[in-house]
């Protein structure tokens, strides 16, 4: 499998539908790296568990680009603070520079030392509490044209792409014809230039609320809790370890040991 670069990424704009996941561990990556995903998201709770969750998918994913964020506190501070953390992650292993919420000219300064750089419009997680909790963002023309004028100052600003969640299907297919970006989809329906899931709501591993826009080809958790369940049953009712599983000593050997082990 060759490598995609972020100019494949680019010139595969009204071409073909692209594909992103998550992953944060290398039997992840390496399961969507295996089905053909072009582009994986990974990170961590801070910079050192980023690079550390990056290194695993890395692992796994050798020949799929890797998008990681970067971490909202540093990036936000200073265009120097932005660019260091961008060069740390690029280190570590990462493609593609992302972060929500990260304003236009934060991403000119990435931009112009050639980051591959994601924004993000529409529906923004980290500022939920300022949305009141989590809502389509774009039913009103204001809120529409707002989503439209970002998306723009992110292109203008160098930006490769931007994720756009939640954002109404027309809308965001408006703003898809109208920028030379990439929209990545996250519940904006089937117009934009890719479609974007987490990997826990694919595989059925998400514990929490599944958005409306997700969608679960597998039930992972499931099957796990009935594993653990079987396995705890056979240790208390001793069907295991059965004979099989265990290995065996000559009958001389055991005597042996027993005389040894005399007091």
């Amino acid at each position: 499998m060759t490598k995609l670069t972020v100019r494949d990424l680019i010139l595969a704009k009204g071409k073909r539908k692209l594909v992103l996941t998550t992953a944060f561990d290398a039997w992840t990556a390496n399961a969507a790296e295996n089905a053909g995903v072009d582009m994986i998201l990974a990170w961590g709770s801070n910079l050192e568990h980023s690079k550390w969750v990056i290194d695993s998918v890395r692992s796994g994913a050798p020949n799929t680009l890797i998008g990681s964020g970067l971490p909202s506190v540093g990036a936000y501070s200073s265009e120097a603070e932005a660019l260091r953390l961008a060069g740390e992650l690029q280190s570590a292993g990462t493609d593609i520079i992302y972060c929500s919420g990260l304003i236009p000219n934060k991403f000119a300064a990435l931009a112009q030392q050639k980051y591959p750089c994601v924004g993000h419009v529409g529906y923004l997680p980290a500022q939920n509490t300022w949305f009141g909790g989590p809502r389509a963002v774009g039913k009103t023309w204001e809120e529409a044209l707002q989503v439209y004028n970002t998306t723009v100052a992110l292109e203008k600003a160098g930006c490769i792409a931007v994720e756009m969640e939640c954002v109404p299907a027309r809308v965001a297919a408006e703003i898809s014809k109208r920028v030379k970006l990439l929209t990545f989809s996250m519940g904006s329906g089937a117009d934009c230039d890719g479609q974007f899931l987490f990997s826990s709501d694919l595989l059925g591993t998400n514990t929490g609320h599944y958005p409306r826009h997700s969608i679960t080809y597998s039930r992972m958790f499931e099957a796990a809790t009935q594993a653990f369940t079987r396995y705890r049953v056979d240790v208390e009712t001793g069907a295991y370890p059965a004979p099989q599983h265990m290995i065996n000593i000559k009958d001389d050997q055991f005597e042996q040991f027993l005389e040894a082990i005399k007091t």
